[in-house]
């Protein structure tokens, strides 16, 4: 989003916030960090400044492209998580399963030009682990019902909200292809 928007806005100071915000949660208090991507460091601190509280922190990065792709890939991970927990997988198998996903995500940001290590942290990491382990995720939600094997179709009608990776996969899968970046989760959930 953030390379649409500085070509339909060149001047503009453009940031991302992104990492493992359930909205439920931040509502509820819960202790929450996120963090705020952007080449302006002035940007940067403001956001901070802006979003902080006593219950919400934000962290700060210069990469705003493997913040947007953490923030983006985890989704795809999140419904192969709840596929696999539908089908009785258990904790052994969602940390593997986060593992590879963060491996997969890693190297594709690297393909992009964005910082491996972004994905160690809130956006990458933090954003995969929440993301793929509760039904508070919309795309974990998604997954789960597939693998209760119900049509995409309805799963999309009852939730009723976007499950981001949903649409995510397809153009995530042609791109790894085009590029030769082996990302077998991905590509197996196509």
């Amino acid at each position: 989003m953030s390379q649409i928007l500085s070509e339909e806005v060149p001047h503009a100071r453009i940031a991302v916030v992104s990492g493992p915000n359930l909205a439920k949660e931040i509502a509820s208090s819960s202790p929450t960090g996120a963090v705020v991507a952007s080449p302006d460091a002035k940007v940067r601190t403001l956001v901070q400044k802006t979003l902080r509280s006593l219950t919400f922190r934000v962290y700060a990065n210069d990469d705003m492209l493997g913040v947007e792709l953490g923030g983006s890939l985890k989704n795809i991970y999140a419904i192969l998580a709840g596929m696999a927990a539908s089908r009785g997988m258990g904790h052994n198998t969602n940390s593997m399963l986060v593992t590879r996903s963060l491996t997969e995500m890693a190297r594709f940001g690297l393909a992009l030009g964005a910082d491996p290590m972004t994905f160690l942290g809130l956006s990458g990491v933090g954003d995969l682990i929440v993301t793929c382990s509760t039904p508070l995720s919309r795309n974990f939600r998604v997954g789960k019902a597939l693998g209760e094997g119900k049509s995409i179709e309805a799963i999309l009608a009852e939730l009723g909200q976007v499950a981001e990776g949903v649409n995510t996969l397809k153009p995530v899968v042609e791109k790894a292809q085009s590029l030769n970046i082996e990302m077998p989760a991905c590509s197996g959930a196509l």
